[in-house]
């Protein structure tokens, strides 16, 4: 709820501050959910653009040179945060030369922000097959999921069959 207040209030913001009438404002995020919501505030203000497809694992995406051009041409970039871009996104906003969109600027909107993961940075390490690097903020809460901690021996529930 309170994300979607934010968003509301942020493509409301740049679109009036966009000024241009005719000119739809840029939208671009990391996953797709947050570009359908931003689609779904702007309407026909708005021109939205994902990164991440929803088949595609969003800890490694394959950064493509035409997501620098859509990049360099947004008003607002919206990230999940807690890191899950660490591994392609800073080079592309970087080689972009859009400064609204880097972080702290105005068009640099972190989804993560007043959020708090499952576990802290000390349960990055967990069982899994692209190993702990994926969430160096620690998990991010998941429903319906078990996260197992790396530990000495695996608990007696995970053994069972």
């Amino acid at each position: 709820m309170k994300l979607s207040r934010i968003l509301v209030f942020l493509v409301t913001a740049a679109a009036l501050a966009h000024g241009d009438a005719a000119a739809k404002l840029q939208v671009v995020s990391t996953l797709e959910d947050f570009a359908s919501l931003a689609q779904t505030i702007g309407g026909d203000q708005v021109e939205t653009f994902a990164l991440a497809r929803g088949y595609q694992d969003p800890h490694y995406v394959d950064a493509k040179p035409s997501f620098i051009l859509k990049l360099s041409k947004a008003d607002l970039l919206i990230v999940a945060g807690l890191e899950l871009e660490i591994g392609y996104l800073p080079p592309l906003t970087d080689q972009s030369r859009n400064a609204r969109i880097h972080p702290g600027g105005p068009g640099y909107l972190d989804a993560s922000v007043g959020a708090q993961g499952a576990s802290g940075p000390s349960a990055s390490v967990v069982l899994g097959p692209k190993s702990a690097l994926a969430h160096p903020c620690g998990q991010p809460v998941r429903r319906h999921t078990t996260c197992l901690r790396a530990t000495a021996a695996p608990p007696s529930w995970a053994l069972s069959t």
